[in-house]
């Protein structure tokens, strides 16, 4: 089954009208927050509480219940809620103004009554009571069917622990809301105000004669007394009823005993058990629907030509028409946002401007009357009477007004840019990262090359469709990460409906690509599933946009949500399409889901997460509880109950499966991401994190993780070397060594220095990236203070790391390490204990080479992790010279004999004694790589070294000299047997002294390959 085919912020419905929006607003208590800081948890607070409470309610989704959206918290702990709307209510049908209201049919009074308690059962399975229903919460659709809203206050406030206010209408509370609220029963009161809102619409009066809160409780009083006197009797025809305030039409349809028509004595026996005053005898929703009520006469209510009453002429004014002569764009924009889900509405009316708490604000919500205003002038005794202005304070605690999100502004936005998009070329942009030089190598894209090379084409979809364990790297490189450069050229196909037709990406492994093909770097529009009936808008034209301007451009957001949200219904079968789009970036909306797609989950996690133990402590749980209360407690989420508890379940699971890795600090701010992303689903948040660790931080948890941690910081010192050696030059003059600074970095793929904010738009492109791009941010977060690193002395840069973490653009900062990526050999970054040298890879690898299998190759056994410490410049692996052979000066300091031999094209044999007197020289050929070749144990790793701190760039040594290079079999990196010249200072003529250097080169040019 598809991982997100139940998912209702995905769900389309097509026969659905446009849905409207609506907030209401409250104060979280002041009171609580007070209390949980004295208590000791500072990071917790009401609001913080209710909004991790409230997550559960968006998972809802019931035909009988509006759906809730979000939750803000704005100044002085307000919350507003937002959730889907509906104009007509209860309340509005009853039409109490009128002077003879209609009758409403038997029909549908038992149909509205059938769908009131179907939500309700619903509400109750899931631990929710609405206790707040009343006429004005119960809307209707266009359909006429029951449309609960405001069900979830309730249970968002924890039972209105969390607030300082009470929850519920007097006028529809139960009887045993006055007691105690952990009375036995107490869940059926939602049970009574569904009989006395239904009895309201029946006689088409009130259910009380009065407003006034006190008498309507004395009434409520004096029922309990009378029932307990005499629990037996039928309390309404107590002889002291009329004396109450109860409407006299509601208690002569409850004392009614000559009814002839059957449905209204159904009825009224229904309404009779709904107003029992015993809990005990109530019926609960459950046994209220199973009822001889509802046996029969239950139809479709479309179906049912009831009556409206009168209503007024501006009810049937759309508030929110669209100002504009020409229909035909109105239709069109309605029709776009047409099914939508809720959330992606909400999400575009935020980037149209759209603002809960401002737009209140400017409607003069908040103005706080000053109290001398709120005061009357005069005060007439004994009448009572109050003369002067009468107004109340409108900032108070809760309000039940409702509010409607005006969605003019978003209608002109979508309206304006469909009509820009009509007017340009459809195009895929995919400038978004700043390529390499045209005349550098890519070894991404070489990767591309080879594996279409093996002529292993696409011809089962399904075996493609379902990527192993083995494939996830390669699939990464090649489907997602730099196919900007792949693109085909086909323009893209317009469908019937004028929108276009991606072609797929699926092809680009069986593409045999030239390197003149691949400088075209055609556009295209990238893939979706043929058979996708979802209507996929134009994609907005925005070349070359920032990330942030992209994410806040409404036009191109709708069209990301609305293709990744065709595409992860149909996943796993569209992964491929996910990470080809991905590498461009992914929609915030919907972030979680596609981080779970590229990250290959799938199968039932959600019984898989349930089989695994989180209650027995296996060692870690001491460490957790210390843990969970301090991470990134300013997401409001985080720092809720519910937040840390989710939290120390997942952390648990994770222990708990992981029997060989151990639970290290920091391990819970790698949890975050996933659970705030996916903070309703622990499920998946727990299987992202089962993939992301192996692929990004393998062998990183052991019990002892010092090799490991020391190994890849050593590469980070290398890849530093590699691509700015006057930085790391620098830094290991002054002895800042990145076991001082970077530990923390790696180990928490960097959430433990930045905020969740910038992590998700870091991890964005490390999960569609190779797992040796971390070290690469790494470098380019160094690189973007480099001016002031290499002002520092040691100290400076220990204080620079300790106090304040220095501020990184992390769009400048993927973008720098995209592009160092691209242009490094595998080889500089590989790791003994990185996902690419796994037990599995190994074999596969020793099975395609059967060179490798009979001769015992001394350069192809792994390096010390004591050698990579101690060495300054990285080693390079024979497997990448032919690639970077061209772009290479190959310096071969071996003696000159050995090099008359034999020795690599184009190179130069140089003393390493001399490097200060022909260094600059060198610079000037301005190679894009620096090679070093050296006999085992003859200084070269010194020389790369000497190289480095003389700033010359992508310096490496190559591991296993001409004894390695001997067995290349390349046309262009052969061994070359030529005399070689001797060259010097230019104008030396060999009379009275040495000259200052002496140096043969190979007498064969170097190739000048373009890529």
């Amino acid at each position: 089954m598809a991982l997100f085919a139940n998912c209702i912020d995905l769900a389309i419905h097509q026969d659905q009208r446009m849905t409207k929006l609506a907030s209401v607003n409250f104060v979280a208590s002041s009171r609580v927050s007070e209390e949980l800081a004295l208590s000791g948890h500072l990071a917790l607070s009401a609001p913080s509480q209710i909004m991790g409470q409230f997550q559960f309610l968006k998972t809802l989704s019931h035909p009988n219940l509006c759906e809730y959206v979000e939750i803000h918290r704005g100044k002085h702990d307000r919350l507003f809620v937002v959730s889907e709307y509906f104009d007509l209510s209860l309340q509005k049908a009853r039409n109490l103004d009128s002077n003879d209201p209609p009758p409403v049919s038997m029909t549908v009074l038992k149909q509205w009554a059938f769908e009131i308690l179907s939500a309700l059962q619903f509400l109750k399975e899931n631990h929710i009571i609405h206790a707040a229903l009343s006429p004005t919460n119960i809307m209707l659709d266009k359909e006429n069917h029951v449309k609960l809203f405001g069900y979830g206050l309730h249970y968002m406030t924890s039972g209105g622990r969390d607030v300082d206010f009470p929850i519920g209408y007097p006028t529809y509370l139960a009887p045993e809301c006055l007691d105690n609220i952990s009375s036995v029963g107490f869940d059926k009161r939602d049970v009574w105000a569904t009989g006395v809102i239904l009895v309201e619409q029946y006689t088409r009066n009130s259910f009380w004669t009065t407003s006034d809160v006190g008498l309507i409780f004395d009434t409520l009083m004096t029922l309990r007394e009378w029932h307990q006197e005499d629990p037996s009797s039928n309390i309404w025809q107590h002889d002291g009823i009329e004396s109450l305030d109860i409407n006299k039409s509601i208690l002569e349809f409850l004392q009614k005993q000559d009814i002839q028509d059957k449905e209204e004595l159904g009825f009224q026996k229904f309404i009779t058990q709904c107003l029992d005053l015993s809990v005990e005898k109530r019926p609960g929703t459950a046994e209220a629907l199973s009822g001889p009520f509802f046996e029969h006469g239950l139809v479709p209510v479309d179906t049912v030509a009831w009556v409206e009453g009168p209503i007024l002429a501006s009810d049937v004014v759309e508030p929110e028409t669209i100002d504009t002569q020409n229909s035909q764009s109105q239709e069109d924009v309605n029709g776009t946002l047409q099914g939508l889900p809720v959330s992606q509405m909400y999400n575009l009316w935020k980037l149209a401007g759209g603002d809960v708490e401002l737009d209140l604000v400017k409607r003069g919500v908040f103005l706080s009357t000053p109290v001398i205003k709120r005061l009357p002038r005069v005060c007439m005794m004994p009448e009572g009477l109050e003369v002067g202005d009468k107004v109340t304070d409108t900032a108070q605690l809760y309000s039940d007004a409702i509010y409607v999100l005006g969605f003019k502004e978003l209608y002109q936005r979508l309206e304006e840019g469909s009509k820009k998009v009509a007017s340009d070329k459809f195009e895929w942009d995919t400038d978004y990262f700043i390529l390499v030089d045209e005349n550098d190598v890519n070894f991404l894209l070489d990767s591309e090359d080879d594996d279409s090379s093996t002529g292993q084409g696409e011809s089962d979809t399904q075996q493609d469709d379902v990527l192993t364990e083995a494939d996830e790297l390669a699939a990464n490189i090649n489907d997602l990460m730099f196919t900007d450069d792949l693109l085909s050229s086909e323009p893209a196909s317009l469908n019937s409906n004028g929108m276009p037709t991606p072609t797929t990406p699926s092809s680009s492994r069986s593409r045999a690509l030239s390197m003149n093909s691949v400088m075209g770097r055609s556009r295209s529009a990238s893939s979706l599933s043929m058979n996708s009936t979802t209507s996929i808008p134009n994609q907005p034209n925005v070349p070359k946009l920032p990330l942030f301007l992209r994410e806040q451009d409404i036009n191109y957001q709708h069209y990301r949500q609305t293709l990744f949200s065709e595409l992860l219904r149909q996943y796993p079968a569209s992964r491929k399409e996910i990470l080809h789009h991905a590498k461009v970036d992914i929609p915030p909306l919907l972030r979680g889901k596609v981080w779970a797609a590229v990250l290959g989950v799938r199968g039932d996690v959600q019984h898989e997460y349930e089989q695994i133990e989180k209650c027995v402590d296996m060692g870690a749980d001491r460490q957790i509880e210390v843990d969970v209360p301090r991470c990134h407690q300013y997401n409001q989420l985080l720092a809720s109950s519910t937040g840390h508890e989710k939290l120390r379940r997942l952390l648990k699971a994770w222990v708990s499966v992981n029997t060989k890795l151990v639970y290290w600090q920091g391990l819970d701010s790698l949890c975050a991401p996933f659970l705030t992303l996916n903070f309703n689903d622990e499920a998946i948040a727990f299987a992202c994190l089962q993939k992301f660790i192996p692929k990004f931080l393998n062998n990183f948890f052991l019990s002892d993780n010092a090799p490991v941690l020391q190994e890849y910081l050593a590469v980070f010192r290398h890849l530093l070397s590699f691509h700015d050696p006057e930085l790391s030059s620098h830094l290991d003059t002054i002895g800042f060594m990145p076991d001082l600074y970077a530990i923390p970095w790696f180990l928490t793929l960097f959430t433990h220095v930045f905020p969740l904010d910038k992590i998700y738009h870091l991890w964005d492109k490390l999960l569609v990236g190779p797992s040796s791009l971390p070290l690469f941010a790494g470098i380019a977060i160094l690189r973007q203070i480099r001016d002031t690193l290499l002002s520092y002395e040691f100290n400076d840069c220990i204080v620079l790391f300790s106090d304040s973490f220095p501020k990184v653009d992390i769009e400048k900062c993927v973008q720098s390490a995209l592009n160092m990526c691209k242009v490094t050999p595998p080889s500089v970054s590989s790791r003994v204990h990185g996902p690419d040298n796994s037990d599995d890879n190994a074999q596969e690898k020793d099975s395609t080479d059967a060179k490798q299998l009979q001769v015992k190759q001394w350069w192809n056994e792994p390096i010390s992790i004591e050698t990579k410490k101690a060495e300054l410049a990285p080693r390079l692996s024979i497997s990448d010279i032919p690639k970077i052979l061209p772009y290479a000066l190959v310096l071969d300091i071996r003696p000159e004999s050995e090099y008359v031999k034999g020795h690599a094209p184009s190179s130069m044999n140089v003393l390493a004694s001399q490097l200060s007197s022909y260094a600059n020289i060198l610079k000037k050929l301005n190679r894009k790589y620096h090679v070093v070749i050296a006999n085992e144990g003859e200084g070269g790793p010194e020389f790369a070294a000497d190289l480095v701190r003389r700033n010359f760039p992508r310096t490496a040594l190559l591991q296993g000299g001409m004894d390695a290079f001997e067995t290349i079999s390349d046309k262009l990196a052969h061994l070359c047997t030529c005399r070689p010249q001797k060259q010097t200072t230019a104008g030396f003529k060999g009379k009275g002294s040495e000259p200052p250097f002496v140096m043969w080169r190979c007498k064969v040019p170097p190739p000048l390959k373009k890529k």
